[in-house]
């Protein structure tokens, strides 16, 4: 079990930890200008902070979840892999090196 000092150490560092995350809050706000902005223009702050929101909340997931699903599936359906095996095959067949240097183009010259 931890002691009553273990408990006032872990407040202290809670308690400092939440005073550098607000100072690092002004600050990033003084580095935006973000008073200025809101005074300039505030719908477009909103919309900002609105979107962030969103996302960092996982509201895009249930939309894009089922366009990931369907290219997932796209991806690994039986006749696009053998696609792309029959594709691999053919560049190893004709030796083909994707990174050719210039001097395998031309043939060693170079200009």
């Amino acid at each position: 079990m931890a002691s009553m000092s273990d408990m006032g150490e872990m407040g202290d560092t809670l308690r400092n930890v939440a005073d550098e995350a607000r100072q690092a809050v002004s600050r990033f706000a003084e580095e935006i200008e973000l008073d200025r902005r809101m005074q300039e223009n505030p719908m477009a702050v909103l919309g900002v902070a609105a979107a962030a929101g969103v996302v960092l909340g996982g509201g895009l997931w249930p939309i894009l979840r089922p366009f990931v699903k369907a290219a997932a599936r796209a991806a690994l359906s039986p006749t696009n892999l053998l696609a792309v095996a029959a594709a691999l095959g053919a560049m190893r067949a004709a030796g083909g090196n994707a990174a050719a240097s210039p001097e395998e183009i031309t043939g060693g010259e170079t200009h």
